[in-house]
């Protein structure tokens, strides 16, 4: 997030005049005390790497104190590099060495770099590289939280403002007037709604023998806790009760469901309901829109026709669309393979701007550590992910438009069948 050493300095002031603020508080509530402690935190991992990037220049600047130049033979010039995973060349090269820390055989690299250690539980922060591939797959396409409006805090929670008014319907409006006429005056509605963290976390348990085999642990650690992670946020996206878990937008007041045509069955989708469900979308969401699908509703997708016996799905990769994803009514449709739900039921098609959907996460963001002591009897190494986000719509309602009685919706969902 801070870049240079300058910004990461100006961070640090700004926190300490923010516990200034706290310091003259008589009585602390439990929401100013999670903002100290987070504070606290965020100024002590900011000390570390201002410290971090101090050592990398002194030693930069040594080093090239010694670099050679023969005018008569050309040299290659050698680039001294800030590394950011420390000297280590792989997750599995790190993980081997924390085992080995267990036993009183402490790596140098851990002597020279940032690197905290949790007293008796034994644990290390990932070097910065290897925390970044685990994001990245967390960010992917296939995830829902990367298509919401997302806020980073660095409490425990957030309050906005929101405007669920329309210009003719209430709230701000503006009204013609003649000639040295008197305005009419309007009034800005605001409500609001409010957020609070939740925390999202797994527990992977590595034997002694996956250790031995570092390509091997790499690749189980950073494939499968970041997939079981984003199995459970795109879950609580769609279908989540807002019980220390985010709510979804299938439980959200402003999605729009389509009713079912008469006489379909379970496991069917029709044109009807495709040509519905669009003309339900709030027209200036549609361009951002997009249709999620659980992969069972496909095979219906792909024969649907209009009343002429034109085919409205484009399969990805056909003349018409070489896009990855399929096509319908011109917006992507993108298949999940969790979180949707069954075919037949509401959810195993949505078409939802997902940007009507708020997202909020800890500036921290995805955090990991790994101990070798708490299964030392079994000889497992065990290693923590965690990040803490919430989420829902904050708009209770959908919306008409100036005439007609038409519900629309940045949320659309097709009944139960």
């Amino acid at each position: 997030m801070y870049k240079t050493i300058e910004e990461m300095r100006a961070r640090l002031a700004e926190i300490v005049a923010k516990l200034g603020e706290y310091e003259g508080m008589e009585n602390m509530g439990q929401e100013e005390i999670d903002s100290v402690n987070t504070l606290s935190e965020e100024y002590d991992t900011l000390k570390g790497n201002i410290e971090a990037k101090e050592k990398i220049a002194a030693m930069t600047a040594d080093a090239n104190k010694f670099e050679r130049k023969v005018a008569s033979t050309p040299v290659a010039k050698v680039e001294v590099r800030e590394q950011k995973n420390h000297g280590f060349k792989s997750g599995g090269e790190f993980f081997m060495a924390v085992k080995k820390a267990a036993t009183g055989d402490l790596d140098k690299r851990f002597k020279n770099t940032h690197f905290e250690k949790y007293g008796e539980d034994g644990g290390f922060l990932v070097p910065e590289d290897f925390m970044s591939a685990i994001n990245k797959k967390v960010d992917g396409d296939e995830s829902l939280l990367a298509k919401t409006r997302q806020l980073r805090v660095s409490g425990n929670s957030l309050t906005i403002n929101i405007d669920q008014s329309t210009p003719w319907n209430g709230g701000l409006q503006a009204y013609w007037m003649e000639e040295g006429g008197q305005y009419t005056e309007s009034k800005i509605q605001l409500g609001q709604a409010s957020w609070r963290l939740h925390k999202l976390g797994v527990l992977v348990k590595c034997t002694d023998e996956l250790l031995e085999d570092a390509s091997a642990l790499e690749s189980y650690v950073k494939m499968m806790a970041p997939e079981a992670i984003n199995h459970k946020l795109n879950g609580a996206i769609i279908s989540g009760d807002g019980v220390a878990k985010p709510t979804g937008i299938l439980n959200s007041g402003f999605r729009v469901t389509v009713a079912k045509e008469s006489g379909q069955t379970a496991d069917t989708v029709v044109a009807a309901n495709i040509v519905k469900m669009y003309a339900s979308m709030i027209p200036s969401a549609r361009s951002s829109a997009a249709w999620y699908i659980n992969p069972e509703v496909e095979p219906a997708l792909r024969l649907l026709q209009d009343g002429a016996g034109n085919y409205i799905y484009m399969a990805p990769g056909s003349q018409m669309n070489q896009t990855p994803y399929g096509m319908l009514l011109g917006r992507p449709v993108i298949p999940l393979l969790g979180g949707m739900k069954a075919i037949g039921d509401e959810g195993d098609i949505i078409f939802a701007d997902l940007s009507y959907y708020y997202s909020i996460l800890k500036t921290s963001g995805l955090k990991q550590a790994m101990s070798t002591h708490l299964y030392f009897d079994r000889d497992i190494t065990a290693f923590k992910f965690m990040i803490r986000v919430d989420g829902h719509c904050p708009f209770s309602a959908p919306i008409s438009p100036e005439f007609g009685a038409q519900k629309l919706s940045g949320i659309v969902t097709l009944a139960a069948r």
